[in-house]
């Protein structure tokens, strides 16, 4: 230590020198490496029979869309033309291996009546019965004054109701006011009823580019910016490749805007709580530096970041300063005991070498308690973490008093040298209350123990995102209008009957809201509805005299003009009466087309619901939200119910969640095993070593008490929290238990400068991690919320239990 300290002396500039170019090297290297993950299935390891079900699904019907896109609006004639618009273009950009866009395919047209549902058809019947006869017979005399005539004698009949009345005269107002009159128009549904196309594209992603899902996403925006779509025309994005695309522009932006408000309050605690520029400037320094090193450190271990290892970032702001703020403090302690320059930094570094590195070691351990499990994406982030604290801790070793002898040491003010009131009535305090503390303690332990077995994990994959990003808000859209959801679950069907009885099965099941088969494409009662309409369309025409529409518009104006007739200026009949009988043809085609078999599907549709060996697919979507955990796992007991082999994402989430409980627990047992072991050769009264751990399980129960009388959860990102709290929080026992058995007194130890730094240290810690709160990020904003409450009470628990219980157990000397 003593040739280190020389070394400085001697050599600041050159040392200084070096240190530059190393940083600056590291910096560089993290830029021109940098890389985020977009394979987020990789985050966990995922084996068994449910992996082996995917699989089997995955060789059966290989095409997956990870890309969906969304088209919407009010008009739904202009929000169809713009879908095949985009559909055709899609198909021209080679990235996209298939297109599936069933908007495109003239099949849906062709066989429109087999398609409407029962009550759609039924309005269809009513209204055609009412419309057609005098459309036929004007279409066959190419006379709109003749239709007109028709219809003036059904309204003077007096026969007709008021909703009647609507539907005989809202195709004429529509075909005035320049609309053709549509199927839809005659059926009249609800026109504020929520319409869409989907277009399913299978991107080909290339895993060896830095980011495989912002090539695709970027394509996919280029292809819409570049068509011409109305503004009243929505066109969105979905799927897993923009979930998992958005997640990584959240999780990017959600570490620079946490890292900026951390280290500001870094500045602003470190102002308040240490009152010296040189120390601040110190202690800033070392952390920049440790980050710049454990960045380039990442990248060289891992070779990229994931949406969870990237939170290293603020995780080392906030635990890299406890380096700098103890062995700042203490070489200034050490000033004030009179020591020279050299002597107080000899002093400081040999007390300190020995807790500041238990503490990174046990903090090293509780970010390496994940890396054996199965949970790949929290292993990560320990190996990267790990690398951190030791370089952090190498970094504050040479920077701090590097900086102290390039720039001056920090001033001894004589008022800091008094003992403080407040540190000296708190150790009284603890010293005349110790029993009762304990026996709180223990009453504490035992109430937040029992809540907090009733923690709950949610392994939903959506409470990570951002609720607002548009492929989340698109994906819920899909699903409240039942055009699809990204939770279907998947079967295969031996045979055609197999197939149907399960959809039978799951169409009573509450919890499904849709089951498709390739029987979906079919048209459904379809020879019945045909001859409905075909007699329809032979019924005798009209005898009623012509109309002009001078004439009609004089005598029902009124009504005209309360359905929204415009105003008319010059009328080309001719044009009116097209645009009137513009549903005529395809009535008559459909009148005349034969049912169609299962042969017959567009092939896209046939091989996409029915393999090449005969299997059937069997497509169930859920009825229930499933950003409810709860209602997930109602839906997927219920549908494996019927088929336990069903499969698909949510099934894999919610295998992955249980892989990553599991994950929990052994890291649980793992960072107390390894943090045991070192305390057991380090500290000199092993019942100190139960002393540490009180606080800590402490901690770990009230954190999962509240957060459970919160209605919080644990989810994917947040779940490392628990180990955290024992690498993290056993570095204050660590620093109390030496400090207090060195000075042996309660009053000497609060007039130590540990309590001082322990509480700066947590206080620049929870302000770190709490600037995660502020991110959009859902699974960063758990971990600030989960680690802020933790560190809370570690601190308080720290400061408060620990000592109680090592005065009142005093080791025999």
């Amino acid at each position: 230590m003593q040739e280190f300290i020389n070394a400085i002396i001697r050599f600041p500039k050159t040392i200084a020198a070096l240190l530059l170019i190393v940083t600056l090297g590291a910096a560089y290297y993290g830029q021109m490496h940098f890389a985020m993950n977009a394979d987020l299935s990789h985050l966990v390891k995922q084996e068994g029979a449910w992996r082996d079900n995917l699989n089997a699904l995955d060789d059966a019907f290989p095409q997956s869309a990870n890309v969906l896109v969304v088209v919407s609006g009010a008009e739904q004639q202009q929000t169809r033309k713009v879908a095949t618009e985009l559909a055709n273009a899609f198909e021209k950009q080679a990235l996209f291996g298939s297109v599936f866009a069933p908007v495109t395919y003239t099949w849906f047209d062709k066989y429109a009546l087999g398609f409407l549902s029962e009550p759609e058809f039924a309005a269809l019947a009513d209204n055609a019965a009412l419309l057609v006869p005098g459309l036929v017979t004007a279409s066959k005399a190419s006379s709109l004054n003749r239709y007109l005539g028709a219809l003036d004698s059904k309204l003077s009949a007096n026969e007709l109701d008021a909703e009647q009345v609507k539907t005989l005269l809202t195709p004429l107002v529509s075909s005035l006011n320049g609309q053709n009159v549509t199927l839809d128009k005659l059926i009249q549904r609800n026109p504020s009823q929520p319409k869409g196309y989907v277009i399913a594209l299978s991107a080909n992603e290339d895993f060896s580019q830095t980011t495989p899902n912002k090539i695709i996403i970027e394509t996919v925006r280029s292809v819409i910016d570049a068509s011409d779509i109305p503004q009243h025309i929505n066109v969105n994005i979905t799927g897993q490749a923009a979930l998992d695309y958005d997640e990584i522009q959240d999780a990017s932006q959600s570490v620079a805007v946490a890292g900026a408000v951390s280290l500001f309050s870094l500045v602003c605690i470190l102002a308040v709580g240490i009152r010296s520029l040189r120390i601040i400037l110190a202690s800033y320094i070392a952390v920049m530096v440790g980050l710049i090193w454990t960045f380039a450190a990442g990248l060289l271990l891992i070779g990229s970041f994931n949406t969870i290892s990237i939170v290293f970032m603020v995780i080392f702001i906030g635990l890299g300063v406890d380096f700098a703020v103890h062995l700042s403090l203490h070489i200034y302690e050490q000033r004030l005991r009179g020591y020279d320059n050299q002597k107080s930094l000899v002093q400081a570094l040999s007390h300190c070498i020995s807790p500041l590195g238990l503490c990174a070691l046990s903090s090293a351990i509780g970010f390496l308690s994940f890396y054996p499990t199965a949970y790949t994406g929290l292993g990560e982030l320990g190996v990267i973490s790990a690398s951190g604290m030791a370089l952090g801790l190498i970094a504050t070793f040479i920077v701090i008093p590097l900086f102290f002898q390039l720039f001056g040491y920090p001033k001894v003010k004589l008022q800091n040298a008094k003992r403080s009131k407040f540190a000296l009535a708190l150790g009284d305090m603890l010293a005349r209350y110790e029993m009762r503390i304990i026996v709180l303690t223990v009453f504490a332990a035992l109430v937040t123990g029992v809540v907090a077995t009733k923690f709950r994990f949610d392994f939903s994959t959506l409470v990570l995102k951002n609720p607002d990003s548009e492929s989340v808000q698109t994906l819920q859209w899909l699903q409240d209008n039942q055009l699809g959801s990204s939770y279907q679950l998947y079967m295969l069907a031996k045979d055609e009957q197999q197939a149907q009885q399960w959809q039978q099965q799951f169409n009573q099941m509450p919890e499904v809201s849709t089951a498709v088969t390739a029987h979906n494409f079919i048209p459904s009662q379809y020879q019945a509805r045909v001859q409905t309409l075909h007699k329809l369309m032979s019924m005798p025409q009209s005898n009623a005299s012509s109309m002009p529409l001078e004439d009609f518009v004089t005598k029902y104006g009124s009504y005209l003009k309360v359905l929204g007739l415009n105003a008319m200026d010059e009328v080309n009949h001719q044009a009116v009466l097209e645009r009137l009988t513009y549903s005529l043809p395809l009535l008559e085609q459909a009148s005349r087309v034969v049912p169609p078999t299962m042969s017959q599907l567009p092939r896209s549709i046939y091989n996409r619901y029915i393999s090449k060996s005969g299997e059937w697919l069997v497509s169930v979507s859920p009825s229930g939200d499933m950003r409810n955990v709860v209602e997930l796992d109602a839906f997927i007991e219920a549908v494996q119910s019927v088929v336990p082999k069903a499969t698909g994402r949510a099934v894999a989430e919610q295998q992955v969640g249980r892989i990553i409980v599991k994950a929990f627990y052994t890291a649980i047992a793992l960072s107390i095993a390894g943090i045991s072991v070192i305390l057991l050769f380090t500290v000199r009264y092993k019942l100190d070593i139960l002393f540490i751990f009180i606080p800590l399980l402490l901690t770990t129960t009230t954190t999962l008490s509240i957060t459970h009388w919160f209605g919080q959860s644990l989810n994917m990102a947040n779940i490392i929290v628990v180990p955290l709290i024992f690498g993290l929080g056993v570095d204050n026992g660590i620093h109390i238990v030496k400090r207090y058995r060195h000075e042996q007194t309660m009053t000497r130890f609060f007039s130590s400068s540990t309590p001082k730094a322990t509480l700066i240290s947590c206080f620049t810690t929870i302000a770190t991690f709490g600037a995660l709160m502020l991110t959009d990020h859902q699974g960063m904003y758990s971990i600030g919320l989960l680690l802020t409450i933790a560190l809370t009470a570690v601190l308080c628990f720290s400061l408060l239990i620990l000592p109680a219980f090592l005065h009142r157990f005093e080791p025999s000397r």
